[in-house]
C-alpha cells in the first residue's frame, strides 16, 4: 500500500517510467465504492491495479499475473510503501481519531493477503480502545482480514463490551468470520 500522500497522478508517472501502459479505468459510481485503473506491461502477462476505496478512504496497488512478484518489487523500489511496523509507529505517535481510523483501515488492507502477528496485535489493540468509534472501526478492519484467529476475541467483545452497538457489530463480524471459515 502506497504511503500517504500517494495519488494516481504521482503513481502514474512511476508506472509509465516502469514501462506500464494504462489499459482501463473504472470510476466509482452507484453502489460500487471503488475506482480502479489497470496498467499492463508490454507482454500483458501481468497487471497492476490502482484501487481507490472510497468506503475505507484508502488507495492501494494489487499486482497479478506471471511476473507479479518481480513487478511488485520494482514498484516497491520506486514508491514509498506502508508496512505494519510503520503503521504501528503511527498509532503509538498519534491519538487523533482520524489518524487512528486511517491507520486501522490501512493495516487491514496491508495485512489482508496473509496472517501477520504484528497486524493482529495492532487490530486487537484497536478492539480494546477506550473510544467506541475506534473499536467499531477496528471491527470493520478485522472483517477485512478474514482471520479466524479473531473469533475468540470477537466472542468476548460480543458478550462484554459496554456499548451495545459494539457488542452487536462484534457478533456480526464473528459470525461472518465463522461462515467464511466454513466455506473454505
Amino acid at each position: 500500500m502506497p504511503a500517504p500522500p500517494a495519488d494516481i497522478e504521482s503513481v502514474a508517472e512511476i508506472f509509465i517510467s516502469l514501462g506500464l501502459i494504462r489499459h482501463a479505468a473504472h470510476a466509482a459510481e452507484g453502489d460500487q465504492p471503488t475506482a480502479e485503473e489497470i496498467w499492463l506491461p508490454a507482454d500483458a502477462k501481468t497487471s497492476v491495479h490502482w484501487i481507490e476505496d472510497e468506503l475505507l478512504d484508502v488507495s492501494y496497488i494489487v499486482v497479478r499475473g506471471v511476473n507479479a512478484a518481480a513487478l511488485a518489487e520494482s514498484i516497491r523500489s520506486e514508491i514509498p510503501m506502508d508496512d505494519i511496523p510503520q503503521l504501528q509507529s503511527r498509532v503509538i505517535a498519534d491519538r487523533d481519531s482520524d489518524a487512528l481510523i486511517d491507520t486501522l483501515y490501512r493495516t487491514a488492507v496491508v495485512a489482508s493477503s496473509k496472517y501477520d502477528p504484528q497486524a493482529f496485535a495492532l487490530l486487537r489493540w484497536g478492539l480494546n480502545d477506550p473510544d467506541p468509534l475506534i473499536r467499531r472501526v477496528s471491527l470493520v478492519a478485522v472483517s477485512i482480514t478474514g482471520w479466524e484467529r479473531f473469533i475468540p476475541v470477537l466472542d468476548e467483545i460480543s458478550k462484554q463490551d459496554l456499548v451495545g452497538e459494539v457488542r452487536d457489530q462484534a457478533a456480526r463480524v464473528r459470525d461472518g468470520l465463522k461462515l467464511g471459515a466454513e466455506n473454505l
